[in-house]
């Protein structure tokens, strides 16, 4: 593990054995065994194990507030130390931290074989919104390939076995007015599938999601969307963090630019103006050939659309 190009700690993975999880000593206590501990897991396809040496109560603590529990197999090595085995029996299903479990859903990172159901998902959720028709099911197919898309804060909402919503988040930055540019997220596209909307399944998975990002430690999100909705989850107007949308007029209305911060006080002294990412900015007739691969649908013009 790098933190400004320099080497904090080490960890191997065996199939699902997790071995020579190690930080050092001058940065133990910082947060980076955990960090280590969660990226291992992520990267394991079934829950994982891991031995530790008897003695060693430190990593019995960490190990333990992970969720990994002790199953009583004892190894002696032939220098006569006793190594104790600890395994995850509910692995977390994202390397940023644990999966959440509601009464009838559980939030859990995307996996590649899920990419086609969401895709679809998102298409059913966007079709004819904004637009006759929708981009944003073949923006999602592009971003996943960006440098700037965050794939530890990739998730998906599964009820019952079907993924019902999504949300994912991109880097991008703030030009500021003083000539420095300023390290933010933006997320979306975000849906619930439109048979479950306005029932309170939106708001779990965007807080939760919120709440990861600020755990790895990012500063800010700014977004374009609904007040009404996303003011639940603590956005406000960008405006009022002095934050301007990139080629939007002066003085027209910027309602729909929302800004939450993750750390309070972030943007404190900060003006300047957002930059969506390029990846955002898809070809449009590489988006219809990308979606004549689903089912037909009708294109409709409807009252208020931003595109007709």
């Amino acid at each position: 593990m790098l933190v400004e190009d320099e080497p904090v700690g080490i960890v191997s993975l065996t199939g699902r054995v997790i071995a020579d999880l190690y930080v050092l000593p001058e940065k133990q206590g910082m947060g980076y065994g955990t960090k280590l501990l969660r990226f291992a897991v992520g990267q394991c396809d079934g829950p994982p194990t891991l031995w530790i040496l008897e003695n060693n109560e430190k990593a019995r603590r960490l190990y333990v507030k992970e969720g990994f529990i002790e199953t009583g197999a004892v190894l002696t090595s032939k220098d006569g130390f006793d190594e104790i085995e600890f395994a995850l029996t509910d692995k977390p299903v994202f390397s940023g931290g644990k999966t959440m479990e509601g009464k009838d859903f559980i939030i859990r990172a995307e996996r590649p074989e899920d990419y086609g159901e969401v895709e679809n998902l998102i298409r059913e959720s966007f079709w004819n919104v904004y637009r006759p028709g929708c981009l944003e099911h073949y923006v999602m197919h592009v971003l996943r390939d960006d440098p700037a898309f965050v794939r530890e804060l990739d998730f998906v909402m599964e009820k019952d076995g079907k993924i019902i919503g999504q949300n994912m988040f991109m880097r991008t930055v703030i030009n500021g007015d003083d000539g420095k540019d300023v390290d933010v997220l933006t997320m979306g596209p975000i849906c619930i599938t439109p048979e479950l909307k306005r029932k309170g399944y939106g708001k779990k998975l965007l807080d939760f999601c919120l709440e990861k990002a600020a755990e790895m430690g990012f500063g800010a999100v700014l977004f374009e969307g609904n007040i009404k909705f996303y003011g639940t989850c603590g956005f406000d107007y960008s405006r009022n963090f002095g934050i301007r949308y990139h080629d939007l007029p002066e003085g027209a209305d910027s309602s729909f630019f929302l800004c939450k911060e993750l750390r309070p006080g972030f943007l404190d002294g900060v003006t300047g103006v957002y930059q969506t990412p390029k990846g955002y900015y898809v070809d449009e007739d590489e988006a219809e050939r990308f979606d004549a691969g689903f089912s037909p649908k009708v294109k409709l013009k409807l009252p208020g659309q931003l595109n007709k």
